[in-house]
């Protein structure tokens, strides 16, 4: 074979072996592009770090042999994440996909649906797409909009917790109240809602149904707490001005729907709930019917005659958002696709009238009202959480190591440490990826326990004292809410016990011998018997917020908020009378609203309380100092280790005495509005 042949073979052998290595080299990119596009999605989902996201997008864009779909939707969520971030970007990645990636069909849907909504955002009544558009960012989301639209009402937490509005046309914010002390005793506010004339503010104000007008006049109060009533929580207005929808929480825990006179504060039973939780409710504008969440879907109760007739039904997590100017759509929240999406019905006669239609995927966290224009307008949270560790040396107070993340991602709260001392868990509590983190404290490895279709509620995570599993308190569609089990080697999750007499954040304990849950519920704290199912009311106590159990199991540490002191108490754990460790003056000092916790030992409480300055410092900036004191009693002594920013609840110690976890929070809360989502015909001016 002469030396031209053998250079042929030579090449297309070479050409065969090239060839031949292109399917596989594409395929690790491809591999490579998905393992990116994942990481993406967590930094954005996950971590809350919209920035990095973006970045990363970018990268996975440009990456050769990545795949068409990768890339598509690469550009989307980049899109996404520029829209939320109010950057003019946004556009520019929705017309790449709509443009290159055609083939791409849902993810070109979406692209095309995002750039008409970008198009009506612009304020142009007459367009006839879907349009959502952020109004306000690093804002508290509990109040909602007048209906004229004209402001939005609000807890000014930067002020102490006083009620304040925003005007959204001059972007001013006016305090309606002067009063608001978080530490002391002046008291603070959590929920608002403004009148249908707008010239009136109704809240609640530390357990007190308040109102007050725009006009400088002062607040009024509608109804004390007392008389078996922990709690008010104002809902609705009536359409003429005159009444109001409230919440009546009161200290078995059971709650009451009730009408309340405006004028002199006189009440009318509308539906005694039990121990089921929030209806919610918003008026018909004819004020015939208030539309409410049931268990079985939602209903209407007609106000003359106190019937209450199904509407439709819905076994998912579901929730009424607002009824529509016109009077014939109800706007409301549904997980029936599997995320808490809004849908809107049709309503004539008090009947839906055909099935409900998808308006929006994931259409936020908080509802904010309707305007009379048709604009929904909701809160949306992109709090970033995290688990923070420090390690000092009690014995001099000495820090060996300052506060410094626990786990490599974000959106991580109440940390707990395992028996033995090896092990941290955490729970990610944000929609997609809720899920316990265990890391090994030994290799730094993290993996997930996840509890299939259930939600993991706020409330803490224990380990079991055997060190098997992990216990934290989950809802489950048609089921309710329960105590789950998890077992930390297999993942099997078992029921333990049903939270039906626990409202709001469910926190509990479990006792050493693991055979004894203790439980806060309004009347004060409880001890359930794991095994018998059989209760016993340890103490009664109001405003008692924690109960925590010894290392020996013999006492127990008691938590109580009194007219805005902290106050920790110790009582035997089987009952009996309570003495006081320390109080933390409201007046004079910061107290933690949050745990505190024995020392391995049991010699000693570890517990936190702000540095007092004679500026009033936001909580998102407060310094917090780690105090200890005798269980025996004495005067407190600092232990030299500091925490900077707004704690949110846990103080969890390691068997070694010497490790501090907590969980902390980056607040960054936004105001959202959706406007067209009505049918044209259905949609009104505003006026």
């Amino acid at each position: 074979m002469n030396r031209h042949c053998r250079r042929i073979l030579i090449l297309t052998a070479a050409a065969a072996l090239w060839l031949a290595f292109i399917p596989a080299a594409t395929a690790q990119s491809q591999d490579r592009a998905e393992v990116a596009l994942k990481a993406a999605i967590d930094k954005e989902v996950v971590d809350g770090d919209l920035k990095g996201a973006i970045e990363q997008y970018k990268k996975i864009a440009a990456q050769p042999g990545a795949g068409r779909a990768t890339v598509a939707t690469a550009l989307l969520r980049m899109g996404q994440c520029h829209e939320k971030m109010g950057n003019a970007e946004a556009r520019t990645a929705y017309e790449r996909v709509v443009r290159d990636f055609a083939d791409q069909a849902e993810v070109a849907a979406e692209a095309r649906t995002r750039l008409a909504a970008l198009a009506g955002a612009g304020g142009a009544s007459g367009s006839s797409t879907l349009a959502v558009r952020r109004v306000l960012t690093g804002t508290d989301v509990t109040g909602q909009v007048s209906p004229d639209g004209r402001f939005l009402s609000f807890t000014d937490w930067e002020a102490g917790g006083d009620l304040a509005i925003h005007d959204l046309a001059t972007g001013q914010n006016r305090r309606l109240t002067n009063t608001g002390s978080l530490t002391g005793s002046g008291g603070y506010v959590k929920y608002s809602v403004p009148s249908p004339d707008s010239k009136s503010v109704a809240y609640d104000w530390s357990s007190d149904l308040c109102v007050v007008g725009l006009d400088g006049s002062k607040p009024r109060v509608l109804r004390a707490a007392g008389d078996g009533v922990r709690g008010h929580i104002p809902l609705a207005w009536s359409p003429d001005s005159r009444h109001l929808l409230a919440e009546f929480v009161k200290t078995d825990g059971s709650r009451d729907m009730m009408l309340v006179a405006v004028a002199d504060g006189s009440t009318k039973l509308l539906k005694a709930m039990g121990r089921d939780r929030s209806p919610g409710g918003v008026f018909s504008p004819d004020g015939r019917y208030i539309a409410w969440a049931t268990k079985e879907g939602f209903a209407l109760f007609e106000l003359q005659t106190g019937n209450e007739s199904p509407l439709i039904p819905d076994r998912s997590n579901h929730s009424v958002l607002g009824w529509a100017p016109d009077g014939k759509h109800i706007l409301f929240s549904s997980e029936r696709a599997g995320s808490a999406d809004a849908w809107l019905v049709a309503v004539a006669g008090g009947k839906a009238q055909g099935e409900p239609v998808f308006v929006k995927k994931h259409w936020g966290s908080w509802p904010m009202g309707v305007t009379r224009s048709g604009a929904f307008y909701y809160g949306v949270d992109n709090n970033v959480w995290e688990v923070q560790i420090a390690e000092l040396d009690p014995s001099g107070g000495n820090v060996v190591s300052p506060p410094q993340s626990a786990f490599r991602r974000g959106n991580m709260r109440t940390p707990d440490w395992s028996p033995d001392g090896r092990s941290l868990a955490g729970v990610v509590y944000r929609e997609p990826n809720q899920a316990v983190i265990i890391r090994s404290l030994d290799t730094g490895e993290e993996r997930e326990l996840r509890v299939g279709e259930r939600t993991i509620k706020w409330g803490g995570i224990r380990w079991t004292p055997d060190g098997k599993a992990v216990v934290v308190p989950a809802s489950e569609a048609g089921k309710g809410e329960n105590l789950i089990r998890i077992d930390v080697q297999t993942g099997q999750v078992t029921s333990l016990m049903p939270l039906a007499a626990l409202r709001g954040v469910p926190r509990f304990e479990i006792s050493p011998d693991g055979n004894t849950i203790f439980y806060v519920r309004p009347s004060g704290l409880v001890a359930r018997d794991v095994r018998s199912g059989q209760e016993k009311v340890v103490i009664e106590k109001k405003g008692l917020y924690m109960g925590l159990v010894s290392p020996d199991g013999q006492r127990l540490l008691i938590g109580v908020n009194e007219k805005g002191s902290q106050i920790l108490l110790l009582m035997p754990a089987a009952g009996g009378e309570a003495r006081e460790l320390v109080r933390v003056d409201g007046e004079k000092e910061v107290p933690f609203w949050g745990s505190a916790a024995w020392t391995p030992d049991g010699h000693y409480v570890a517990f936190l309380k702000g540095i007092k300055t004679e500026a009033e410092i936001p909580y998102r900036a407060r310094q917090w100092q780690l105090y200890r004191v005798a269980a025996e009693g004495g005067e407190p002594q600092r232990l030299g280790l500091n925490f900077t920013g707004q704690l949110t609840g846990e103080l969890r110690l390691h068997p070694d005495g010497r490790r501090v976890a907590i969980d902390r929070v980056n607040v960054d809360l936004e105001v959202w509005v959706m406007e067209n989502f009505l049918p044209p015909a259905a949609r009104t001016p505003a006026r």
